[in-house]
């Protein structure tokens, strides 16, 4: 399925819209829809052209901002299973992106780091990135992406609160 652009022809739009609205879980299933058109291409690009996995790209991400945890920190914040991140930390200390120290205070944990190497790479692919959200967010006006980030922003604050759906 491609994408909606507003030189598609209307019938092309109302299908979309009609799969993306007639979910039993419409939202969810646009932001998956929006994601992965925004990430699918974007990290097998970063992939092929610099070989990291997954794992690897939002770990090095999240070291730009948070540049010292743990990699259950990340695992915490990301909802990454434990497996492939402790699979990406190894691959990204092999490759000397990131360095791995013992806690002081919690010798049991490791802290993880960006090198300069892991830096540099991170700004190699970054542009890209801003370059593919800018795109995506091209057809929305300024105010309306103030209020798409006050909402994110809002939902994001939510996440803790879930918890996991009793319904199951």
């Amino acid at each position: 399925m491609r994408p909606i652009h507003e030189s598609d022809d209307l019938g092309d739009v109302e299908r979309r819209r009609a799969i993306l609205d007639g979910t039993a879980i419409p939202t969810a299933y646009k932001i998956g829809y929006i994601l992965n058109f925004y990430r699918e291409p974007s990290f097998r690009m970063i992939e092929t052209e610099f070989g990291l996995t997954r794992p690897e790209i939002v770990i090095l991400i999240f070291l730009t901002v948070r540049d010292g945890a743990s990699a259950s920190e990340f695992c915490e914040f990301s909802g990454h299973l434990k497996a492939s991140v402790s699979r990406a930390v190894i691959l990204l200390d092999k490759k000397n992106l990131i360095r791995r120290e013992p806690d002081k205070t919690d010798s049991r944990r490791q802290l993880l780091y960006l090198t300069p190497e892991g830096r540099a790479l991170y700004e190699r692919y970054i542009p890209m990135l801003k370059a593919r959200e800018a795109a995506m967010l091209a057809c929305l006006s300024t105010e309306e992406r103030a209020q798409f980030a006050r909402l994110l922003d809002k939902l994001a604050a939510h996440v803790p609160g879930w918890g996991f759906a009793s319904e199951l």
